[in-house]
C-alpha cells in the first residue's frame, strides 16, 4: 500500500509538471481589444472577469458621448483589469472623404476628456491606414487605402508621439499587395526617424515571414501584435467570409509554426500578445478558447520569451506599472 501511495504521489507530480509545461501560466495582457455597440457593458465586464486574461487594454467603437460612462462602468465592474486606449477612428476617420480637421479634433477632444476626468488612458487605439472593404451584416464598409504621406495619418501619429505613447498602426500588406513594398519602406523610414518611439503593427500587418525578417533587420522599434493571425481567420478566408489577407502563425493543430517560434525566441521584444476582440461574437463565442490556445502557444516558447511577449512588452511600452510573473499562484 505504501509503494502504491508513493507511486501515486510521483504520478501526480509528473502530471502536474507536464501540464505546467503545456500551458503558459504567467501574466497575460491583451494589448488591444475593443468594445463595440453590439455588446453591453454588463456582458463585456462579465466575460472579462470570467476569462483568463489578467489585463485588457480597451478601445471603444461606440458613440463618443458614451465612452466615459461605459469605460467607468467597465473599470468598476472588472476591478482594475481594464485600461483605456483613446479611440482614433471616430467621426469618419476611416472614411475616404472625411473632414480631416474634424476627425483629428475628435481625437484631441477625447484626449482632453481623459485628462480632465482622469480616465487614465495608457495609449491610443489603432490608427487605420489601410482596411479592406466589408460587406456583411455587422459591417458595411467601402474600405480605405492610405499611406504614411496622408495628412490625417501624419497628424494622428503626431498626437500619439507627443504623449510618448506607442503608435498602433493598422496596415494590410496582403489585402493591398500592390502597395506593400511602399508601405514597408515608409514604415522603416517612420520608425528610424523616431528611434525613441514604439510602433505596433495590428494583426501582424498581414506580414509574410520574409517581410517580418526585413523589418526586424532594418528597425529596432517596430513590433508585431499577434491578433487575428490564427486558424480561425484562415477558416473564414476559406469560406470567403471577410478579408482574404490574414496570415497564420499556427499549423493545422493550433501549434505555433517552428519558423515563428524561432523568430519570437530570437526577438521577443518585437512581438506583443493581443486578441483584438471587437464584435459581440468575439467576446461571447470562442474568447476563452482563443485564450487557451494562446496560453498553449506561449508555452512552446522559451520561458523568458513567453513572459516578454505575453506581458513585459505591453507593460513597458504602455507604461502599465504592473507585475509580470512567469508563474501565477
Amino acid at each position: 500500500m505504501k509503494n502504491f501511495t508513493i507511486g501515486l504521489f510521483f504520478g501526480v507530480l509528473t502530471c502536474g509538471s507536464s501540464y505546467a509545461a503545456d500551458i503558459y501560466n504567467g501574466t497575460l495582457v491583451d494589448a488591444h481589444s475593443q468594445k463595440g455597440k453590439l455588446i453591453s457593458v454588463e456582458q463585456l465586464s462579465t466575460v472579462i472577469n470570467q476569462t483568463d486574461v489578467d489585463y485588457t487594454l480597451l478601445s471603444f467603437r461606440v458613440n463618443t458621448k458614451d465612452i466615459k460612462r461605459e469605460l467607468l462602468k467597465i473599470k468598476k465592474s472588472t476591478n482594475g483589469k481594464v485600461r483605456y486606449l483613446i479611440p482614433t477612428k471616430k467621426k469618419g476617420f476611416t472614411r475616404v472623404n472625411s473632414d480631416v480637421d474634424k476627425v483629428i479634433r475628435t481625437i484631441t477632444d477625447l484626449q482632453k476628456e481623459s485628462l480632465r476626468y482622469k480616465l487614465g488612458h495608457v495609449g491610443f487605439g489603432e490608427i487605420i491606414v489601410q482596411h479592406a472593404p466589408h460587406n456583411h451584416s455587422k459591417l458595411k464598409y467601402e474600405g480605405i487605402n492610405l499611406d504614411f504621406d496622408s495628412e490625417r495619418i501624419k497628424r494622428a501619429i503626431n498626437i500619439v508621439l507627443r504623449e510618448n505613447k506607442p503608435v498602433i498602426l493598422h496596415v494590410e500588406l496582403n489585402d493591398y499587395e500592390t502597395d506593400s513594398k511602399k508601405i514597408l519602406n515608409q514604415l522603416v523610414l517612420l520608425a528610424n526617424a523616431n528611434p525613441s518611439s514604439h510602433f505596433l503593427l495590428m494583426h501582424m500587418a498581414q506580414i509574410e515571414f520574409s517581410e517580418a525578417e526585413f523589418i526586424i533587420k532594418n528597425t529596432k522599434n517596430i513590433h508585431f501584435i499577434t491578433s487575428h493571425a490564427d486558424n480561425e481567420k484562415q477558416a473564414k478566408m476559406k469560406k470567403k467570409k471577410g478579408q482574404q489577407g490574414w496570415i497564420n502563425l499556427f499549423d493545422k493543430d493550433n501549434k505555433l509554426q517552428k519558423k515563428w517560434i524561432d523568430l519570437m525566441n530570437e526577438n521577443p521584444k518585437r512581438f506583443i500578445f493581443a486578441l483584438d476582440n471587437v464584435w459581440d461574437g468575439h467576446w461571447l463565442r470562442g474568447y476563452k478558447e482563443r485564450v487557451s490556445m494562446w496560453r498553449k502557444a506561449l508555452a512552446s516558447l522559451e520561458k523568458q520569451s513567453s513572459v516578454v511577449i505575453a506581458c513585459e512588452n505591453a507593460n513597458e511600452y504602455f507604461q502599465l506599472g504592473i507585475e509580470c510573473v512567469k508563474e501565477r499562484p
